[in-house]
């Protein structure tokens, strides 16, 4: 598993790298955690505007690292549900970033991968690419994924999901607002290329501003800090 960052276009995108192609991008909380911290570098240069997530080989996410569950045995509940929130804390950290994360989602998405998924804040799925969740094969319950797609689904869909009786095609996830669009997978990367160029056009400040309105608004529910985040990008521009 290697995870690296470098940056295009003078410093205002930075690209992240994330190859485990060889498990199919499977996560276990080392990886977790080092792709978090490197995005949060990434992030943290002021001239940055866009993250650009690059997941290698031919799927999205392979789920949970299913060789660490053996290391669950004989672990107290209490254990397991504090790494659960720990996972999850970590997806809210890429949530949280000043700067949008673009990412090319093909192939498959599978379990954790949804959560993963759920926090890009600009995906851009192949035609070909699958949602599904193997948890309830394991016999296990999903938790942060499962509140993920509840949220984001229909009822019904959700149950269908969570309990692995159905998977999710490319079509669906974006009727559901989990991508941004669709496209062919033969143009998927040309998408992203040109999706990346148009937000690297945007001043890193005014694109910044743009997150900081939508992840208030969306964590408020009110238009309060819209309001002030607005007024200080237009009393700079007046005065520039």
């Amino acid at each position: 598993m290697a995870i690296t960052l470098t940056r295009e276009h003078d410093g205002r995108v930075a690209r992240v790298r994330y190859d485990n192609a060889a498990r199919g991008n499977c996560f276990d909380d080392d990886a977790l955690h080092r792709l978090v911290a490197t995005m949060e570098t990434a992030a943290a240069d002021e001239a940055c505007a866009v993250i650009r997530l690059d997941m290698a080989g031919r799927h999205f996410c392979g789920g949970w690292d299913t060789t660490s569950f053996a290391a669950l045995a004989g672990t107290t509940q209490e254990a397991v549900a504090a790494g659960l929130r720990d996972s999850d804390a970590a997806l809210h950290r890429i949530r949280q970033l000043p700067v949008p994360v673009v990412s090319a989602v093909r192939g498959q998405v599978i379990g954790f991968g949804a959560g993963l998924l759920s926090a890009v804040h600009l995906p851009v799925a192949a035609t070909d690419a699958r949602l599904s969740l193997p948890e309830a094969r394991f016999g296990f319950a999903p938790a942060g994924v499962g509140h993920t797609i509840t949220q984001a689904l229909p009822r019904p869909h959700a149950y269908a999901l969570l309990t692995g009786a159905s998977t999710a095609t490319a079509a669906q996830l974006l009727g559901w607002g989990l991508v941004a669009r669709v496209v062919p997978a033969d143009d998927l990367d040309s998408e992203v290329d040109a999706l990346v160029e148009a937000l690297a056009a945007v001043p890193p400040r005014t694109l910044r501003a743009v997150v900081e309105v939508v992840e208030s608004s969306l964590a408020t529910g009110t238009p309060e800090h819209a309001y002030d985040v607005s007024a200080r990008t237009i009393v700079a521009s007046v005065t520039a």
